[in-house]
């Protein structure tokens, strides 16, 4: 990293031990509202509202929760350079998992980390918490916890400078060094207060939130999820998100170049107008995404049920497959609360229909999957 390239952005230096640490600048930033903000500010808004009515709209919204959640999970492992897929996540909750190496299998875990890390986040704002110090730390601890290393510190701040874009992991090749380890405790401070109180209007908060924790990049690692987390965690406290149904992760590895390209631009030149842009384009195409993807979930789900008019065991089948398209015999019986007949006879029932297929051909532990609920969420 060379110092000379960010003489004319907003942030300063730090030495940390003879190397040059780049310090974000204080939080707000004077922010130009250009065409193309305003513009894609009115886009976001609009794409947010509609994923809203949507929500309002359905008669059970919990169940659309675990496909998109699924969906994030996947996306943001993908962006770190996994190939953990929507289908990896499910088969892992039900014991359903093909033969892995130990690194694959690894990969996998984080991922359905991420699925808990969701659940603990929203939790914690349903019971009145605030987006802080103590949350971030935790859900960062979910996030690694079990899978990495004590190298990684899971839930700890680090105390060691990291090396952003260096290929051999030294500073000389880095092309950014985020803050020193001696002010990351009270930047992380500052920028959860400013989450807190905030400037511009929440979805532009939430633009500017990102950039500030990727500079502080607060842990050795895995501060990408987390920090793609925080932004689904903001609109939803901010009142513009009603749950967990926004998937940014796949907008951003689609446009990663771009992404770190205007990160670093800021940090260089100071263009938190293109970064913002950047963002709020994302927000809305993603939501525009998240919309069309519930009406044809919920466009599907009644297509299933209304095939067992009669039979409250299948429908409550139907409804259970949304929520984990690999379906077993003993987890069907334990999520439905009902006879172990009852829902084996309306398992074959959904087999007859083509809902659901059996995938390991054994007699025993057989695993049903839906392969029309899957294509829609991969989709």
């Amino acid at each position: 990293m060379d110092v000379a390239d960010f003489a004319n952005g907003p942030g300063s230096f730090d030495d940390y031990d003879g190397l040059a640490c780049h310090r974000p600048p204080t939080l707000p930033p004077d922010l130009t509202y250009t065409d193309d903000l305003f513009d894609v500010y009115g886009d976001a808004q609009y794409a947010l509202g509609r994923l809203a009515t949507l929500h309002r709209d359905l008669d059970n919204p919990t169940l659309l929760i675990a496909p998109f959640v699924h969906r994030e999970a996947a996306m943001s492992s993908q962006v770190e350079g996994t190939n953990v897929t929507i289908s990896d996540i499910y088969q892992h909750e039900v014991d359903a998992e093909p033969a892995r190496s130990a690194a694959e299998h690894a990969d996998v875990r984080e991922a359905y980390n991420y699925v808990d890390a969701i659940a603990a986040g929203f939790d914690h704002l349903d019971e009145g918490g605030t987006i802080d110090v103590a949350l971030v730390r935790d859900l960062h601890e979910r996030l690694l916890g079990g899978v990495r290393g004590e190298a990684d510190a899971p839930g700890e701040l680090r105390d060691v400078p990291v090396y952003i874009g260096s290929p051999d992991g030294t500073p000389e090749d880095a092309a950014f060094i985020p803050a020193s380890p001696d002010v990351v405790e009270i930047l992380l401070d500052q920028l959860l207060a400013y989450v807190r109180r905030g400037e511009y209007p929440p979805v532009v908060d939430v633009a500017i939130a990102h950039y500030q924790f990727e500079a502080i990049h607060p842990f050795r690692d895995g501060n990408g999820r987390l920090g793609r987390l925080l932004m689904m965690l903001q609109l939803y406290d901010a009142g513009l998100l009603p749950g967990p149904y926004l998937y940014l992760s796949a907008y951003f590895k689609r446009h990663g170049d771009e992404y770190r390209e205007r990160l670093l631009a800021v940090s260089q030149q100071g263009d938190w107008e293109g970064w913002c842009t950047f963002v709020l384009d994302a927000i809305a195409e993603q939501a525009i995404d998240a919309h069309d993807c519930g009406i044809e979930l919920t466009d599907l789900r009644e297509d299933y049920r209304s095939r067992f008019p009669s039979s409250p065991v299948a429908r409550e089948l139907v409804d259970y497959v949304f929520e984990q398209p690999y379906l077993t015999g003993p987890r069907a019986v334990e999520a439905t609360e009902r006879s172990k007949p009852a829902v084996y006879d309306a398992i074959e029932a959904l087999e007859a229909e083509g809902i659901v297929t059996e995938t390991t051909g054994k007699q025993r532990n057989k695993v049903y999957e839906a392969s029309a609920v899957l294509d829609v969420v991969r989709s």
